[in-house]
């Protein structure tokens, strides 16, 4: 099916002069099918969760929250979220679980998965429960591993913790794959993934630029490609390299992205919560805006996993510093030298309706940004595509008009 012809095309504005991105979007809406046909086992896991040892054993990680959110919202489909709260989700969850379980009990899933497997930690208590009935409901096996808080006093005993965690889980997918985890297949993995963090590196570093050469929704896309590495960490890892030379032919002629409506945009980072509101990044070019960089998916490429050592401890010392799993302070801290590098004007924090402790989190971190950079910040709150779209538009028109120029 053509981009063009999905419901919710409609409904956001596509850089249709970037072929590349085109590409992007059809490997991401197109997995499920080349997923069904490979004759692999499928290993639903979460958007922040590695995917290393899942191709290490053969297997194809599946990203269930952004493919089926995605999904829904190209198929201008989110009725999911009843079917979920008949399961037994409260409908006070954030829209992220209510639309994954919805999809999955309603049968109306992309990829049914042969298990589930994901991180759990201290960042969000609701995963636990929407896993749990996911596989309930489908009666497939489900395996949670652990990763304990950021603690730099810790540090050893946290490591020798999550190697011992990582090993349980490469058993349990050994058993659910039919194929062992090597330290071969594990090191061959981790290359794999690093290739695609430099990529996504290197697109990042072109925000920097005084005509940022990426659209807002184009680059918030290719960000989400590496959760789950597209079923086929090979070919994405093509298609972004075909997105950068585009990309570096419009730095070359000193071209910004179409969409841009001001000649001097307020150069915007966007970091928090992830929105299901896609329509917002739209929004912040349509009012004089351009996104310099965005956090949602950094704990995936903030730096690559180091190949000079073992491989299961190269990967556990990896996932510990992983910026979502710190404390909301330590994680600014790791996360404010990424947004210096992008040069922001201004900066946006999202949170999600249902999200645990949101409007304690986005005053804690507004402060932070304002003592550390000086910068004015917008405090956003999304929920489902639609529900909120008007009042979500005027904040961040009035914001951006307020400090532009």
């Amino acid at each position: 099916m053509r981009l063009s012809d999905w419901p919710g095309f409609s409904r956001l504005r596509f850089d249709t002069e970037l072929k590349s991105a085109r590409s992007l979007m059809s490997l991401f809406l197109d997995s499920a099918e080349r997923a069904k046909t490979s004759g692999k086992k499928v290993v639903a896991k979460g958007p922040l969760a590695p995917v290393e040892p899942i191709y290490a054993s053969g297997a194809l990680a599946y990203d269930l929250y952004t493919h089926e959110a995605v999904h829904a919202l190209m198929k201008d489909d989110f009725n999911l979220t009843g079917e979920a709260i008949n399961a037994g989700l409260s409908p006070d969850f954030n829209p992220w679980n209510l639309v994954a379980l919805g999809a999955v009990v309603s049968r109306r899933n992309e990829l049914p998965a042969d298990t589930y497997s994901t991180a759990v930690g201290c960042w969000h208590d609701q995963i636990q429960q929407s896993w749990q009935l996911m596989a309930q409901d489908t009666g497939m096996p489900l395996h949670f591993w652990e990763v304990p808080r950021f603690d730099a006093e810790s540090a050893e005993w946290a490591i020798e913790y999550l190697i011992k965690e990582l090993k349980q889980w490469f058993d349990w997918l050994a058993i659910r794959t039919g194929q062992k985890i090597t330290e071969r297949s594990l090191k061959e993995s981790i290359r794999s993934g690093n290739l695609l963090r430099q990529d996504i590196m290197e697109i990042t570093q072109m925000l920097q630029l005084s005509k940022v050469p990426i659209s807002a929704l184009e680059y918030y896309l290719a960000q989400t490609l590496i959760s789950d590495y597209a079923q086929d960490p090979e070919m994405l890892h093509d298609r972004y390299q075909a997105l950068i030379q585009e990309l570096k032919d419009r730095v070359s002629k000193a071209v910004a992205a179409p969409g841009l409506m001001s000649e001097k945009p307020l150069r915007i980072y966007f970091m928090g919560e992830e929105t299901l509101e896609f329509r917002v990044w739209n929004a912040i070019e349509d009012y004089g805006g351009v996104l310099v960089g965005c956090d949602t998916r950094l704990a995936l490429y903030y730096e690559p996993i180091k190949e000079d050592g073992s491989a299961i401890e190269d990967l556990a010392r990896w996932v510990w510093r992983m910026p979502y799993n710190l404390s909301t302070a330590d994680r600014l801290k790791a996360t404010i030298p990424h947004i210096k590098q992008q040069k922001p004007d201004a900066i946006i924090i999202s949170s999600v309706v249902g999200s645990k402790n949101v409007s304690e989190v986005s005053r804690f971190t507004r402060d932070m940004i304002r003592d550390e950079l000086g910068l004015p910040v917008l405090c956003l709150q999304t929920a489902l595509p639609l529900e909120n779209t008007e009042p979500t538009d005027h904040q961040i028109r009035a914001f951006i008009e307020m400090n532009a120029g």
